[in-house]
């Protein structure tokens, strides 16, 4: 064999080397090996959920819930985000969501902090509860319409309002947001000694929520609108009192004294309940979810409470909003303008 034969030869078994090593680095994973899974354990994972677990004690915090056995197939969780309004809504979300998968449901720790301080009795345990346990992060989904298999575990974001799944259930969620006792005596105590401080025996007692602050660059930035409009207000107050008798209004506001201002008016019975550094949430919400209507204008917290109140309710037209979208789909809801 002459020297240029050898080296064709020798380049040829390198060629051949090379494509059989491609071969099996590329090609035969594709058939002889699953794809990595990420799987850390849920206690880990959690920290990820909350935005502010360093603010709330994340580590300290103690729930009532005893350990419990891993899941057989996924769950159901939501990412923190926002402040009480948000949070609730996530919270009814996730119950929500299970209740519609059968999943379990689990809550960060640091929204359960955050609602046991007025809600007693919530039936969804911590994530913390089944810290022990392992979760596949590429089987988790971040939506309903996502999931596909019981495998999968729904990780609802942040900010989540699915009011469309929860208004399927709507009197089981407000069984499931039971006030503590103190505050539903407040609540209470605050109706009864307005109703006496005007010496009616049968009054009828609406709620007003006034959202400013954040929430007015918030409605530009993201919607192009701009905030209600003190007419807006003093429209569906008239509205109640027209259509009821004995009515009393009590005005609830990130910004009471915006209200004070622009809602005081001799004609009717209005009391502001609100704090003026607005740090009472729990007794605002306690009062409205106890009165008989709500007039609204947007945002969660607001939306809520008029959802725990059952009666009828007056929201802002503000187009494709969640709370325009609700009233759409309840009779006892009417978007004014």
């Amino acid at each position: 064999m002459s020297h240029a034969q050898q080296h064709v030869l020798a380049s040829a078994i390198v060629l051949a080397l090379l494509v059989v090593l491609g071969i099996h680095v590329f090609l035969f994973p594709m058939y002889t090996s699953s794809p990595a899974t990420r799987r850390i354990k849920i206690s880990s994972y959690e920290q990820a959920l909350c935005h502010d677990i360093y603010s709330r004690g994340f580590k300290v915090y103690h729930h009532k819930h005893k350990i419990i056995s891993c899941p057989k197939y996924g769950i159901v969780s939501v990412v923190q985000g926002g402040r009480l309004g948000n949070q609730i809504w996530e919270y009814a979300s996730v119950w929500a969501t299970a209740r519609r998968t059968g999943l379990e449901p689990f809550m960060p720790r640091c929204i359960l902090k955050t609602l046991e301080e007025y809600f007693e009795n919530l039936s969804i345990p911590p994530l913390s509860s089944i810290g022990q346990c392992i979760i596949d992060i590429g089987q988790i989904v971040d939506s309903l319409s996502k999931w596909n298999s019981t495998e999968q575990s729904i990780i609802i974001p942040k900010h989540a309002a699915y009011w469309s799944l929860i208004l399927v259930w709507l009197d089981d969620v407000r069984r499931e947001f039971t006030f503590k006792k103190s505050l539903r005596n407040h609540a209470d105590t605050v109706l009864k000694k307005t109703s006496a401080q005007y010496n009616l025996s049968e009054p009828t007692y609406v709620s007003i929520h006034v959202r400013r602050t954040d929430y007015i660059d918030y409605l530009w930035q993201k919607l192009k609108i701009r905030p209600a409009p003190v007419d807006y207000y003093l429209n569906a107050m008239n509205y109640f009192d027209q259509k009821y008798k004995n009515v009393i209004f009590f005005v609830a506001s990130d910004n009471i004294a915006w209200c004070k201002h622009h809602l005081r008016y001799n004609k009717w019975k209005v009391n502001f309940i609100s704090n003026n550094d607005a740090k009472g949430p729990g007794k605002d919400l306690a009062i409205i979810s106890a009165c008989n209507h709500s007039i609204i204008d947007y945002g969660t917290y607001g939306s809520f409470g008029a959802v725990l109140s059952a009666g009828e309710t007056v929201v802002y037209n503000v187009s494709a909003y969640f709370s325009t979208m609700i009233a759409e789909a309840l009779p006892n809801w009417k978007v004014m303008n």
